[in-house]
Parts: C-alpha cells; structure tokens; sequence
C-alpha cells in the first residue's frame, strides 16, 4: 500500500519531464521567464501578462478534470545607466492536485561584443510546489500514512543565463532550478526533486520587404535526461500585425496572431494548439492569451533611445 501511495503523490505532483516548467506558445514573447539575461535587453519597461488552458477540456479520474492552467506575469526594466536590467517574474501552474508557484527576481549585465550586446544574468526566489490530497483517491481511505487537506511547501530556486541579441538576431542559453530543491508534500518518505531545466533559444529578423518582416523561432527545452523543441516562424506587418505557426515535437502545432497598438506601447496576441501527438490522452486544443505593455527606459541625466518594436521582442 505504501509502495502505491507514493506512486500517486509522485504523478499528482509532477508534470511528465518534458513539461516540468509551465508551457507556453508565446515563448518568442516570454523571454524572461526562461532566462534571467534577457532583463532590460528591450531597452523599455514591459509589463506583461499570459494566460494558457492547455489541453482546453481534458477530463481526467478527477471529479472535476485536471487540465493544465497557467500564468505568468513579469517585469523587466532596462537601467542603462549601469549597463544592466532587472525583472520580477510571477508563474502559477496547476494541473490536476497539484499547484506550482514561483516567484523570482532577475539581474543581467549587458557589455558590447562587437556589433551585439552579451548579457549575462542571475535569478533567484522561492519555488512554491502544493498538493489537495482530498482530491485524491486512495485505495484504502483509512491508511494511517495518507496525508489530509491541502500541503504547500517552499523552497530556494537559482537560475542563471546568457544572451546574444542585437536587432536582426538573438541566442539564448540558460538553466534554472540549478540548486534541485526538493519537495516532501506531507510526506518524509517521498521526497520530490524539481530537476535542472536547461533551454536554448534563438530567432532571427529577416526584412522580405519593406512592408514584411520574418522571424524565424526556437527553443529546446531538456531537463538533461529528455528533451522537446518547439521551431517555427512569424510574420510582421507594417511593424504592427503578426501572424505566426509553430511546431512542437510530439504534441501539437501551433498558430499565433497578434498586434502592436498604441503606437507599439500596447501588445496583444492569440495563440491555439492543435495537439498532433497523443491525441487519445489529451483534448485536442489549447488557448493562450498574451498582453503586454511598454513604457519608455529610465533615463538619467540625457535622453534616451527607444528601440523600435520591428522585431525585437
């Protein structure tokens, strides 16, 4: 019985490897929530929040399902004035039991190599991992070592990075969750270990014309035992309309829409997903919603510049 208790805590509390982090479609857009280097590397303030239903539906043993639903909020500001940018990240995970929180902050230095800018950066916070264990189901309700109600508990998270960007091209490279902190939820026998979530990034500006630009798009995700990609391309017009597909390997393909309004202050986009890949133990579709929005950099003592929305995220 014990064997099997720990079994379910195990499952309702993980995602499958390849998805230990949350997933998001708009990945172009949400720089930061991967790597901690890309804070400031706009050269605006961005507040920026996204919205996912994954798997929109899905019904699982659960009374009342347990399809995926995530958030993430952050902030980033350029200070120029030091050659750095910090930023503030807030992601809420659920799926099924189980909740996944984290909270982290953000510093990157950004110095000159040749015609781009290298940033290196650090982050830091609190990983906050929960489970309702009333909304399992046990074998035998009476076992003495099956833990009641809701349990969260928190831990140290550090991640760590480094980004090469100018204006018709970036690569990314970081890691988080370095430090593997663990997770008992209740229980001393079952010790949980989020594991370190390695990604590489990268997208070019290619101008067809002077109307249209092409932003090819990448990301590998591994957690250094598996790992997913995700590739695909957008299209811009008038600096202002973008239309994009993407691929992700073993689940589903992805299109996005989306405008820059308010003069590229205000930002708004749509993503859908139509699931290719184990279509029988999943609903066939998930949703996105992005909004963001932009001010000019702090400035000290001159005027600053503001780099144009043509197409750096």
């Amino acid at each position: 019985m014990r064997k099997i208790y720990y079994i379910i805590v195990l499952f309702a509390s993980f995602k499958v490897s390849a998805q230990q982090d949350a997933q998001f479609s708009h990945y172009i857009f949400n720089q930061l929530f991967v790597n901690p280097a890309t804070a400031g590397s706009e050269n605006v303030t961005r507040f920026q929040a996204i919205y996912r239903t994954q798997y929109l539906g899905y019904q699982s043993t659960f009374d009342d399902g347990g399809a995926p639903v995530s958030q993430v909020i952050s902030a980033n500001i350029p200070l120029k004035m030091i050659k750095s940018g910090v930023g503030i990240t807030f992601v809420n995970d659920k799926i099924g039991a189980s909740t996944q929180k984290d909270m982290k902050l953000s510093y990157a230095y950004h110095l000159p190599v040749g015609g781009s800018q290298l940033a290196l950066g650090v982050s830091g916070g609190l990983f906050t991992r929960g489970i309702d264990y009333s909304r399992l189901r046990a074998r035998d309700e009476n076992d003495p070592l099956l833990a009641t109600g809701r349990v969260s508990q928190s831990a140290l998270d550090l991640g760590a990075g480094a980004y090469l960007y100018n204006s018709g091209y970036s690569i990314g490279l970081s890691m988080n969750h370095i430090n593997e902190p663990t997770f008992g939820l209740g229980s001393k026998n079952a010790t949980n270990t989020l594991k370190r979530s390695a990604y590489l990034t990268g997208s070019m500006l290619l101008g067809v014309s002077y109307m249209i630009d092409i932003s090819p798009m990448l990301i590998i995700k591994s957690d250094l035992s598996t790992f997913s990609a995700e590739a695909g391309a957008m299209a811009t017009y008038d600096n202002t309309y973008w239309l994009g597909a993407s691929y992700r390997t073993g689940d589903a393909v992805s299109a996005l829409l989306g405008a820059n309004l308010m003069n590229g202050h205000l930002r708004v986009g749509y993503a859908i997903d139509i699931v290719m890949g184990g279509a029988n133990a999943k609903s066939a579709t998930s949703h996105e919603i992005l909004l963001s929005y932009a001010l000019a950099a702090l400035r000290a003592g001159k005027k600053s510049i503001v780099r144009t929305p043509r197409y750096r995220y």
